[in-house]
């Protein structure tokens, strides 16, 4: 699921925090309708991420099937969708409450709900994916990155982008709600490594400052399936 970049969050801690993938799921869920009305599309993003995300797309055949693999409210589904119409787009995400809301504003798109690390796609099943925020709540990225390379075929683009930095936040209140969650932030590099250990090529690795909406630095990275 995806995080703005300005969502709240405490200093980083030391301590080993509870939670995981149903706390995170219950957070999502609380903050979904407060979520879906503060970011209805993606006008929030930089130019240089709205680039990134076009260079995404430029890259992909004209009629690709694009997975948003942490889709949310569906806001980057919508964006994909106005800026290559010809997209085959569908997305997933772990938060019942947040597809009831992508599927609000998208009627008839197909939004499912789902766990990262285990899709229902078949092997090599998609040309693309977007992972656009969405496995800054993940503890151990391995297991999430190998599943996207099973599910993309040979030569298949991932996009992710990602709170920069290293440690982890504690996410109390978001969105008007008390909300308990995790956020791990890794720099480019770290991300890089263990992409490349799941079977991708880095294609492009950056991390731009952070702007003044923005407590941390972002980074972003464009894989390629070996």
């Amino acid at each position: 699921m995806p995080a703005p970049h300005h969502d709240g969050l405490l200093p980083a801690v030391d301590t080993p925090l509870a939670g995981g993938a149903a706390q995170t799921r219950l957070a999502y869920d609380t903050v979904a309708p407060d979520y879906a009305a503060q970011l209805p599309d993606a006008s929030f993003e930089a130019p240089l991420d709205l680039a990134m995300i076009g260079e995404f797309v430029r890259r992909l055949p004209a009629t690709a099937h694009v997975l948003d693999a942490g889709c949310g409210t569906g806001r980057m589904l919508r964006h994909l969708a106005a800026i290559a119409p010809s997209l085959r787009l569908e997305g997933v995400d772990l938060s019942p409450g947040m597809v009831a809301q992508a599927l609000a504003a998208s009627p008839g798109a197909p939004i499912i709900v789902g766990d990262l690390a285990s899709l229902p796609h078949g092997n090599a099943a998609v040309d693309g994916v977007l992972a656009w925020y969405s496995l800054i709540h993940t503890a151990v990225l391995a297991p999430v990155l190998t599943e996207l390379h099973r599910v993309l075929r040979p030569g298949g683009l991932l996009l992710t982008g990602f709170q920069s930095g290293s440690g982890q936040r504690r996410v109390e209140r978001a969105y008007g709600h008390d909300v308990e969650a995790r956020l791990f932030l890794r720099r480019p590099q770290e991300v890089a490594d263990v992409a490349r250990a799941a079977g991708f090529e880095v294609l492009v690795s950056l991390e731009r400052a952070p702007r003044d909406v923005e407590r941390d630095p972002q980074g972003m990275l464009l894989l390629r399936r070996g």
